[in-house]
């Protein structure tokens, strides 16, 4: 591929069962201009690494592979690919996900080219659970949320964390502003203290051009129980919560904003941290939350005894249990 307008950024590990409707989505477009498909495959177990080579070998007009012999990590993985891109815009879409829009890339670029002060553009996304199969059409429109058509540095970190937005599949950006923003600070946007790399990436844009919503559907964000934000493991999500705070508050400081802001990534911080401390009898933690929070509630202080105490530990558990068990028996 020589010269493309837009490079797709695929990062996947393990998604056979998902990775060739990711792919499909992005062959399927309709442009009139050259693309490029990036892919990091970041050495699956499941079958995605074969799937991937052989997409490779049927469009190697289009799809590169970046890979390596090791695995190396989502962060690094898609840090890796990114540099890979060699189009003037780059779009993504996960190994889990898909574009259902065949228009996405052209809708995009052509905004993105008639508008030079802008340095992303993103869209609405309909959203499937995996488990359920339950589609949600729309999310953004059907929760009943306005977006404003462009948002600041503020309005990307103040957003719910629920609903947690721009989706990255539905983002398209300049490559040259995106390459200015990560290799000016590397711990931010390269180091593995963060795991996310999007939402620092949206919320630093921002800063130095317009990132623009288009009220359009073009893609479908899939909820697996294994994902950063929706995993079984209670202690994985635990950490990525915190990591998450530490790295708003981390941008709050870098760059002076509002202390609305701040407080909300303090106060998720402090939610979380006592919960891992008291979900690993973690004493040193519990004492550091409530040396920065003072007040609890008498949840957070049976939490807070039961981080420092067995006795309260087992005795707040089993509450707990009894409590999900009488629950589960009632809505029969």
């Amino acid at each position: 591929m020589t010269d493309p307008l837009v490079s797709v950024q695929m990062i996947t590990y393990n998604h056979a069962p998902f990775i060739v409707q990711a792919i499909e989505g992005v062959l399927q477009q309709k442009t009139n201009f050259p693309f490029e498909l990036v892919i990091g495959e970041d050495c699956s177990t499941d079958g995605t690494r074969e799937i991937v080579f052989e997409y490779q070998k049927k469009h190697p007009d289009i799809i590169r592979v970046i890979t390596s012999d090791k695995n190396v990590g989502a962060k690094k993985n898609g840090y890796r690919t990114i540099k890979a891109c060699q189009g003037k815009y780059i779009a993504f879409c996960e190994g889990d996900d898909y574009w259902h829009h065949p228009y996405k890339l052209q809708n995009q670029a052509g905004y993105l080219e008639s508008h030079p002060e802008c340095g992303m553009v993103f869209a609405d996304c309909d959203v499937y659970y995996n488990r359920s199969m339950k589609l949600i059409r729309n999310i953004r429109y059907s929760s009943g949320y306005q977006s404003p058509e462009k948002l600041s540095i503020e309005q990307i970190l103040g957003n719910d964390k629920i609903r947690r937005w721009p989706w990255t599949c539905t983002a398209m950006i300049r490559r040259d502003l995106s390459e200015q923003v990560i290799e000016r600070d590397p711990y931010l946007h390269q180091s593995a203290k963060f795991p996310l790399g999007d939402v620092q990436l949206w919320a630093e844009l921002a800063l130095i051009s317009e990132v623009v919503y288009i009220p359009e559907c073009l893609a479908t964000y899939r909820i697996v129980d294994e994902s950063a934000t929706h995993n079984a493991d209670p202690r994985k999500l635990l950490l990525f919560w915190i990591s998450l705070s530490e790295m708003e508050l981390y941008l709050c400081d870098k760059h002076k904003l509002s202390e609305n802001i701040r407080r909300k990534a303090e106060l998720i911080w402090l939610d979380k941290s006592l919960q891992l401390a008291f979900h690993d009898r973690n004493g040193q933690l519990a004492l550091e939350v409530k040396k920065k929070k003072q007040r609890f509630t008498w949840i957070e202080w049976l939490r807070y005894c039961g981080a420092r105490n067995a006795v309260f530990y087992y005795t707040y558990s089993m509450a707990v249990m009894l409590r999900d068990l009488f629950r589960k028996e009632h809505n029969q």
